[in-house]
């Protein structure tokens, strides 16, 4: 009997250390980014000031920190499939946050659902990204959703006779061409696009000024690209006015433009100086870390982290995608933004959009 009794407790404190053990093993998030671009390094490091503040404030589910396992999709939507799949079967996880490019988003969202997992989408604004799948979420605003005040700014305040586009040739920048045309019809007198891995912009930009264009409308979600078309435009004497499209312009754009940016405008639904604790602490932990301010791009990775992990936590569950989802539908969640809520789609919703400029190199909010 006492050794019977022996191994019963042998074998019950075996099973104790066990689940002790995996109590305290990492929860592990998926990201994926176009890492090797100034945009996709901003979303990652936003994400991992999010572990290491919800690691600094002792993890999740009872002490369990956050790792975070990333690969790079470097824009391209058959590298975003790949580093997906490697994330769901070789790494097995199902909890998928990130990336910028909607066209790369649209196609991890497929392979998302037939496997099941979470996909909390950072900056993709392609309307079809929040597509009704119950697991699937978006934190940037949609063009349409940036339309609503964009577009009445540009109707009402800026008042362009010729309008030319120069857009990215992805679902985004098409979408943003058919939105301004049916926004201001024969006012159109250019629509040009570039591939993502263009880095010559001296023709699009010549036709652009030979149109006769008073603004030019850039639509692209890579800094280095529409950076240097404006530095070409003020290099070809382009006296249009330069409107960056909402939730693309950024302080890396205006710095790779140089002065060329001055003057140019835009819209985000964020700036570094919004008035809340969390944002407060995002910042500074954000600029000790890396020795800059963040921006939109930033905060979107950050939070595509910090909810994901902070509805396991009420979840109380890290390993079922549906539970955790239903956990984000059904709360709203503190972020550097303020408070955010999700759609029944998926779809974010947070404060309104802010109308921003340049100014001597400064990227600040416009005067009203």
């Amino acid at each position: 009997m006492r050794s019977i009794l022996r191994a019963a407790l042998l074998a019950a404190a075996c099973t104790f250390a066990v689940s002790a053990a995996h109590a305290q093993d990492p929860v592990r998030i998926g990201v994926i980014n176009p890492t090797k671009s100034l945009v996709g390094k901003q979303g990652q490091q936003g994400a991992v000031v999010a572990a290491e503040m919800i690691n600094a404030d002792g993890g999740i589910l009872g002490g369990r920190k956050i790792e975070l396992v990333s690969y790079d999709t470097n824009f391209l939507p058959n590298e975003g499939v790949a580093a997906t799949q490697r994330l769901i079967n070789q790494d097995k996880i199902r909890f998928i946050t990130g990336e910028i490019s909607s066209t790369v988003a649209l196609a991890v969202l497929q392979l998302a659902q037939a496997n099941g997992a979470l996909f909390m989408a950072a900056v993709p604004k392609h309307p079809a990204v929040t597509s009704g799948y119950d697991r699937v979420f978006r934190l940037n605003s949609t063009t349409a959703m940036d339309a609503k005040d964009f577009d009445a700014f540009l109707v009402e305040k800026i008042k362009p006779t010729k309008v030319a586009v120069i857009a990215e040739n992805s679902d985004f920048g098409r979408l943003t061409i058919a939105g301004l045309k049916k926004l201001f019809g024969d006012k159109i007198v250019a629509a040009e696009t570039y591939e993502m891995t263009q880095n010559d912009f001296n023709t699009i930009v010549t036709k652009v000024k030979g149109s006769g264009a008073d603004v030019v409308c850039l639509a692209g979600s890579n800094m280095e690209q529409y950076g240097n078309i404006l530095r070409v435009a003020a290099e070809l004497k382009l006296t249009a006015k330069r409107c960056v499209m909402p939730g693309i312009l950024n302080s890396e754009g205006v710095r790779i433009a140089g002065p060329a940016a001055d003057g140019a405008f835009s819209a985000d639904i964020y700036v570094t100086s919004l008035d809340n604790p969390l944002n407060k602490r995002f910042v500074e932990a954000y600029k000790a870390k890396y020795n800059e301010l963040p921006e939109k791009i930033e905060v979107l990775g950050f939070e595509s982290v910090w909810i994901v992990a902070k509805a396991m936590d009420k979840a109380k569950d890290a390993t079922d995608p549906g539970k955790v989802a239903k956990t984000i539908h059904d709360n709203s969640w503190e972020t550097p933004r303020g408070t955010v809520t999700f759609e029944k789609n998926g779809q974010a919703v947070a404060g309104p959009l802010i109308n921003l400029e340049v100014v001597q190199g400064k990227l600040v909010p416009a005067k009203q």
